[in-house]
């Protein structure tokens, strides 16, 4: 292999290895929206209560 063949390799590998953290970051960046959407989720959940007579489907 020549010089430049094996400049070429290392900058190959060098950036699979950024490709691979940046999939980490991705991962736990995406996790982090997820938990946050699911908590606010329950916040705002409230659960419907059949003793309410705000609404009645056979009126």
């Amino acid at each position: 292999m020549t010089k430049d063949e094996q400049e070429l390799v290392a900058e190959i590998a060098k950036l699979r290895e950024d490709l691979r953290e940046l999939r980490e970051i991705v991962n736990v960046l995406v996790n982090v929206v997820m938990e946050d959407d699911m908590e606010e989720d329950e916040q705002d959940f409230t659960p419907f209560s059949g003793t309410d007579n705000k609404f009645n489907l056979y009126n």
